[in-house]
């Protein structure tokens, strides 16, 4: 049996194999489907610092995995907070040897050649680059929910359903939720039910927030009062009557640090630092 080339992508929650074969393969019980046209570049591994592949693929190709997910689509809009991980494995016979381990960082088409080129790097290549950390500035430099933020993403968001979709806007429904008392307990009825409420939301709670569906986040630019948001980018898949859950943002500032989400203690900002450099003041002017 011929060598062959396996190739897995995942995004979020939705994953896609293919097979540059003439025909489909089934390994450890994971179908790969040919791609006609599909084909790499050496494996650049010069040094540590750096290990990058491209894979080029037909464009425009129907390229979809068994849930109908259009995997073109994750590449033509922006990526946020979640990338497309990648894993090439050569298959021969019945040993397997992965020989390439990583993530999408840059997107390519070429219209003229009608072809769509994935530039992937290993790890290594993001854990040596320089890059700034941590500044010194008024608003806080931690992104909501993350480790340092420490806000718990599922506490926070809630569940709606999508109702209209008109370009980057979305609108939708709240959908009720069990109460909850003083202490944050759940609140049944005499008979052991469960008391169900349908919370409202003032505008601009969910300005600077994000919409999760399928392990994908997406940036909400801003809310109104009527069930409506609108956001960064397109999110892909997203359809009338999918139920997604929203939470809310936070503009960086101490204020609304404290008053809104009661999480101060966490606050990464400096905002009473002087306006200007103590250092650079002259004492005698």
């Amino acid at each position: 049996m011929a060598r062959s080339e396996l190739y897995q992508f995942k995004h979020g929650d939705k994953q896609w194999f293919f097979t540059s074969a003439r025909k489909a393969i089934t390994h450890n019980a994971i179908t790969y489907y040919p791609v006609r046209g599909l084909s790499r570049g050496n494996i650049e591994d010069a040094d540590i610092d750096k290990c990058e592949v491209e894979l080029t693929f037909p464009h425009p190709y129907p390229l979809f995995n068994d849930a109908d997910d259009s995997f073109t689509q994750v590449f033509l809009n922006k990526i946020y907070l979640e990338s497309v991980y990648f894993t090439l494995i050569e298959l021969d016979g019945s040993e397997s040897l992965v020989l390439f381990k990583g993530r999408v960082t840059q997107p390519k088409f070429d219209d003229r050649d009608n072809t769509m080129t994935l530039v992937c790097s290993t790890a290594e290549s993001f854990m040596r680059r320089k890059i700034l950390t941590r500044k010194y500035q008024r608003t806080c430099p931690n992104t909501i929910y993350d480790k340092y933020c420490g806000l718990d993403f599922n506490e926070w968001s809630f569940d709606v359903t999508v109702t209209a979709i008109n370009g980057l806007s979305v609108a939708f429904t709240v959908n009720p939720t069990q109460a909850k008392d003083e202490e944050g307990n759940l609140v049944f009825d005499v008979n052991n039910n469960p008391v169900m409420e349908t919370k409202s939301y003032l505008p601009g709670w969910l300005n600077r927030g994000v919409l999760k569906k399928d392990g994908v986040f997406t940036f909400i630019v801003g809310n109104s009062a009527n069930g409506s948001i609108r956001l960064y980018r397109q999110h892909i898949g997203l359809k009338l009557g999918d139920v997604v859950r929203v939470a809310p943002g936070c503009d960086q500032s101490l204020k609304m640090c404290h008053e809104k989400f009661n999480n101060h203690k966490r606050f990464g900002g400096h905002p009473n630092m002087p306006t200007e450099n103590p250092l650079e003041t002259q004492l005698i002017k």
